[in-house]
């Protein structure tokens, strides 16, 4: 019963909401232009403002002893070592910048492969 009232009921308001006739008119929104344009003055001590609240609450954060032992708690400790495995003592080769240059001889994945 209550199936059918509900049913009934969104037949009501279904019929009883008119549709929209006509074409939806598409009309662009220009953001370059404000309503307001705001100072150079207004902009500068904005800016201020912002940077000294963010610069504020990042150290009273990093302040607080509880945030520190929640960060230490939780945070993983990355070790890299500084000797290659095995039996070398030789510097890891990460260590030296030249390994780290990329190498202009890498292949590339062909995009379509004829069988």
């Amino acid at each position: 019963m209550k199936w059918f009232v509900c049913t009934a009921a969104a037949v009501v308001l279904l019929a009883a909401v008119p549709a929209q006739a006509g074409d939806v008119e598409f009309r662009p929104i220009d953001t370059k232009k404000l309503i307001v344009q705001p100072s150079k003055t207004a902009a500068n001590l904005a800016a201020g403002t912002i940077n000294l609240v963010g610069q504020q609450t990042a150290g009273a954060v990093e302040g607080n002893g509880y945030v520190k032992t929640l960060n230490n708690l939780l945070s993983v400790k990355r070790w890299l070592p500084t000797k290659q495995a095995g039996p070398s003592a030789l510097p890891a080769p990460y260590l030296y910048k030249s390994t780290q240059y990329k190498n202009y001889n890498t292949p590339v994945m062909p995009t379509y492969q004829i069988r």
